[in-house]
């Protein structure tokens, strides 16, 4: 995604992408083209090549899992509670007051 945003995007009306869907997708292989509502200016997507597509999944998928707390298993919410070891006794003593 950030690949994406670092490259220049090339706006384009939904009227004038559904027109021209050939052109647009040769664009969208160097650089991702925003399709927005004409009347609303609002954004309807974006279109992006294959890779841009793969690459986006690639971090995507490497993102870490969020899940609510009682879904965790019960050894990751065992290890959470263990007392971490004392590395600065002088920082904790601080802490502790």
């Amino acid at each position: 995604m950030a690949r994406i945003l670092a490259k220049k995007l090339r706006n384009v009306s939904s009227t004038e992408f559904a027109g021209r869907f050939g052109q647009w997708s040769f664009a969208a292989q160097s650089e991702p083209v925003m399709v927005t509502n004409q009347k609303t200016g609002v954004v309807l997507g974006y279109f992006v090549s294959a890779g841009e597509f793969a690459s986006y999944l690639k971090v995507r998928d490497s993102l870490p899992e969020v899940r609510y707390a009682w879904e965790m298993d019960a050894n990751l919410a065992a290890s959470l509670n263990k007392k971490l070891p004392k590395r600065r006794p002088k920082l904790d003593k601080l802490m502790a007051d």
